[in-house]
């Protein structure tokens, strides 16, 4: 969890650093993090307590890094500018004021870096855009999509470097735009099985086009693009209806639905009003659509239980109506509050991932890596598709610990991939955390992913 606010005075950093270094030499790496003052550490994330660690015991790279990826977080990434200052730092052993003071000659850049991390900016994202991010940093080898390896690079090339701070410094230069204020090699990740389940919406609408079948079931699979209007006004050849696929705006509300529908089995309230905001009057949806909604309000609401589709539609409106009256209300109130944005967390979540400003701690990124990997299995090659042993390398890859059975967590995702039934294992899975009284593992996972850069500027200031 990132910093909550800052301490005034020193930094948190230099009030933790203090704090560690007065403590007993005896005690335990633990004992010393939880000795002091715990509210001014515990505000503190424990990846950048046990990173204070390592300056207060004098451990090299390999072992911070070890302890890092032990305690489930994320190991130190080369093509961050803070933490490529603190891999030099523990491969040349440098103390901890040693290492401030080279990051301070290394700031300079921070502005040109962020310029540079531009990418995927745009207010609205569309498939070709997501595409063009995955093309511009892969190679390409037999029409798939390989990682360019950046960040190995950067750590080779930080490795070469010796103690020779000037070669770091013209290597921090040389190396501008290769840096990233994101993990972007998780972001890339991402965005990779995210094109992937964009396939899986679109190719069965152009095949339905191409052969005249199927069509109206095929036309449910766009609802991830706000291109359904633009398409329903006249007929498009398959040519004409995939441009206006590939260009059109993506809809993160119903990407997030589909991704808590397929967990949990039940439409957010992110979802309705994302269908009022792009399709107007309820009454409007298809037959499809009316009766996944209304069983979805008979459900939450006992008293519709006897009601039509229509009628548990119309009583929905009405529902909506006066809520969004609420919000006006309260909006004339204090326009400061952000009310168009209330119950749409999942969706800002998303915007957020893709356009580098969020990064997904490592149960989400897992669990969206399943719910696109599964959802999309026919538009994967096979070398690609979500497995036990291709979640470890993707991890592995992104600097995550690799899934370990010994976490409830790792093993639900371990369980659900050898399950014959997945789909039947997560409902069992799902029922039995339910009556339990525990929370499912992935409910509003989402709420742990946080800006790593956020947490470096909080901590440093």
């Amino acid at each position: 969890m990132a910093a909550k606010k800052n301490i005034k005075g020193n930094s948190l950093w230099d009030n933790l650093i203090g704090e560690l270094m007065s403590a007993k030499k005896s005690e335990s790496p633990l004992s010393i993090c939880l000795s002091g003052d715990r509210k001014k550490i515990a505000a503190v994330p424990l990846r950048y307590r046990l990173i204070a660690l390592g300056f207060v015991q004098g451990l090299q790279l390999e072992d911070v890094n070890k302890k890092l990826l032990e305690n489930g977080c994320e190991k130190l990434y080369a093509r961050s500018l803070w933490e490529a200052t603190l891999i030099y730092a523990f491969k040349n052993m440098l103390s901890y004021t040693s290492w401030k003071y080279l990051l301070e000659e290394c700031s300079s850049v921070k502005a040109d870096i962020s310029s540079e991390n531009q990418v995927l900016s745009s207010s609205t994202l569309s498939m070709r855009e997501i595409r063009a991010y995955i093309d511009d940093n892969s190679v390409q080898k037999d029409k798939i999509a390989k990682t360019q390896h950046r960040t190995q690079i950067l750590a080779q090339q930080l490795s070469e470097i010796g103690a020779d701070r000037q070669a770091f410094r013209l290597f921090v230069l040389s190396n501008v735009s290769s840096f990233s204020t994101v993990r972007e090699k998780t972001r890339y990740y991402f965005c990779k099985y995210l094109l992937y389940y964009l396939n899986s919406r679109m190719e069965p609408y152009i095949t339905a086009l191409e052969r005249n079948v199927n069509i109206k079931n095929a036309w449910e699979k766009l609802s991830v693009f706000r291109v359904r209007t633009a398409l329903d006004r006249k007929k498009h050849s398959p040519e004409d209806a995939r441009e206006k696929i590939m260009d059109s705006a993506l809809s993160y509300g119903a990407i997030y639905d589909a991704f808590e529908n397929f967990f949990f089995g039940y439409i957010t309230q992110d979802w309705l009003q994302i269908l009022l905001d792009y399709y107007g009057k309820l009454s409007g949806l298809t037959k499809a659509q009316k009766n996944q909604l209304a069983s979805e309000v008979r459900r939450r609401n006992k008293t519709l239980a006897g009601k039509s589709d229509d009628e548990a539609i119309t009583w929905l409106e009405e529902e909506m109506e006066r809520k969004e009256k609420e919000a006006d209300a309260l909006y004339a109130l204090d326009n400061k509050k952000a009310v168009y944005q209330r119950g749409r967390a999942g969706e800002n979540f998303l915007r957020k991932i893709l356009h580098g400003d969020l990064d997904p701690d490592r149960v989400t990124f897992l669990s969206f890596l399943l719910f696109f990997g599964k959802e999309a299995e026919k538009q994967i090659p096979p070398e690609h598709c979500i497995t036990e042993e291709r979640l470890n390398e993707i991890l592995s890859k992104c600097g995550f610990p690799t899934l370990d059975p010994d976490r409830s967590s790792d093993l639900f995702f371990i369980d659900f991939l050898k399950a014959d039934d997945p789909m039947l294992f997560l409902m069992e899975e799902a029922e039995t955390m339910a009556f339990s009284e525990e929370n499912f593992h992935l409910y509003k996972t989402y709420l742990s992913s946080d800006s790593n850069e956020k947490n470096w500027k909080e901590i440093m200031e």
